[in-house]
């Protein structure tokens, strides 16, 4: 075979090494870029929590998904399902509380309440109603720790342990005028309705915040494609007839009513008596204009001491 004539063209490979001062230029210049600048301690500190979700680790992801939904009413927003057919990551809603859950990952150190042997968080449901709750979360699964009580601290309350191994405490706010009187040999029954807790003391009630909204249109069919496609909302229909939808799938509970004279938008204000709640607009120079019950729950059509239009609304069981 002929020689290569590139071969007499080629130079030999000689290593050089580089000069001393640009060494030292080189490392000190990555040295000052990789190391984090000083900062000033501050002078009062700072809280970054914005919130905090709770995740839980289950032996059967898409089994506990459908679980929430049928016994607590979860909403699933989000999920995750690696190439092994395991969830690595779901996100629901549970009454407008984000949850996360996954499936166990043993080989990361992800194990749930059943593969460990218990669990040392409960996981606490406000709810309307905790016989319906408690009855249904049995139905489907669920081992009843407590039963349902009243107790003194102005609470009905009972606990179930889900199938997969977690507990959940459900607290019903108790008004203490309706309070059941339960077995008479029950020490919560026993006391006072207004009794504190021994070393504690009840000063008000939870603040009401928004429980639902109400967007006016006279084409529910074109408010459903619009958002639809816009938000993804699935509105189904309303309990009230034509004209009315629900949005099944967000977090914030709203709906779609036809127009009237109540403005572009109504906000229903959620309360677990309506009673007392209705009074008090009327002596803080507010009005009462009606009241309805509906399948959903109570009503009461109010405006407060400028005009502005609201309602309250105490939610049937289920609701």
């Amino acid at each position: 075979m002929p020689a290569d004539p590139f071969e007499a063209l080629r130079e030999s490979v000689v290593p050089l090494a580089p000069r001393p001062e640009f060494v030292t230029r080189l490392r000190d210049d990555l040295r000052s870029r990789l190391t984090p600048a000083p900062t000033a301690p501050s002078a009062e500190p700072r809280i970054t929590t914005m919130s905090v979700v709770p995740y839980l680790s289950v032996h059967d992801a898409e089994a506990a998904i459908a679980f929430y939904t049928e016994a607590f009413g979860a909403i699933e927003t989000l999920r995750y399902t690696g190439d092994d057919g395991r969830i690595g990551h779901a996100e629901l809603t549970i009454g407008g509380a984000p949850i996360n859950l996954a499936d166990e990952y043993p080989e990361m150190g992800v194990r749930g309440p059943q593969t460990i042997g218990g669990t040392s968080v409960s996981l606490v449901l406000h709810i309307t109603d905790v016989e319906y709750t408690f009855g249904r979360a049995v139905a489907n699964g669920a081992t009843a720790e407590r039963e349902p009580a009243d107790q003194s601290y102005e609470l009905r309350t009972a606990t179930v342990i889900d199938p997969f191994g977690h507990r959940w405490m459900l607290h019903q706010d108790l008004d203490p005028a309706t309070r059941s009187t339960g077995d008479p040999a029950s020490a919560n029954d026993q006391a006072p309705a207004d009794a504190p807790m021994p070393g504690f003391t009840i000063t008000h009630r939870r603040p009401v915040e928004p429980g639902y909204l109400v967007l006016r249109t006279d084409d529910l069919a074109r408010a459903r494609a619009f958002f639809g496609e816009l938000f993804a909302w699935e509105v189904e229909a309303g309990s009230l007839g034509d004209g009315f939808g629900h949005v099944a799938n967000t977090t914030f509970p709203m709906g779609f009513a036809p127009p009237d004279d109540q403005g572009p938008s109504l906000v229903y204000f959620r309360v677990d008596d309506i009673e007392p709640y209705a009074a008090k607009v009327a002596s803080l120079g507010g009005q009462v204009l009606s009241r309805q019950e509906h399948p959903s729950g109570g009503n009461a059509e109010c405006v407060d001491d400028q005009g502005f239009r609201f309602d309250l609304f105490q939610p049937a069981a289920g609701y």
